[in-house]
């Protein structure tokens, strides 16, 4: 999916696509840096970071929900320009949100760092649990 809009404060452009594998992994990081391209951001602390989020979120979505959806959105907000990368899975959700940012805790072993990374690589973080099942994170970086 690929959306246009401009505005003082809007959609720039979005992409989403279908994690199914690790091949969604990469296709979303190459997403990624189309759009920096784009937007002309040639910041490379800036993309490091970007993909290492879309790295975790792909992750978990593979971990917790087997297949999900991952969108990434180049957003304009006056004269910044912002990323807004979004992760849905249908997995079991996530029982305690303040257990799961707990470092070190894991449903799966894992090593329970997860979330604190992306709290500490993103300006902004939102976590929910879906009624439907599953979850939704939705992580906000500015230039």
């Amino acid at each position: 999916m690929n959306t246009r809009r401009s505005g003082l404060l809007g959609l720039y452009e979005k992409r989403c696509l279908t994690i199914t594998g690790e091949d969604g992994i990469h296709q979303a990081r190459s997403i990624l840096r189309l759009l920096l391209e784009k937007t002309g951001t040639r910041d490379e602390i800036l993309e490091a970071q970007l993909l290492t989020i879309i790295d975790e979120l792909g992750k978990n979505i593979l971990r917790h929900g087997g297949s999900g959806r991952l969108c990434v959105a180049v957003v304009q907000a006056s004269q910044h320009t912002g990323f807004r990368i979004t992760a849905e899975d249908k997995g079991h959700g996530i029982a305690d949100l303040d257990l799961a940012f707990t470092p070190g805790y894991s449903e799966d072993k894992g090593l329970g760092m997860g979330l604190n990374l992306l709290k500490a690589l993103s300006d902004d973080l939102r976590v929910g649990s879906l009624l439907s099942g599953g979850a939704f994170i939705e992580v906000w970086k500015w230039t």
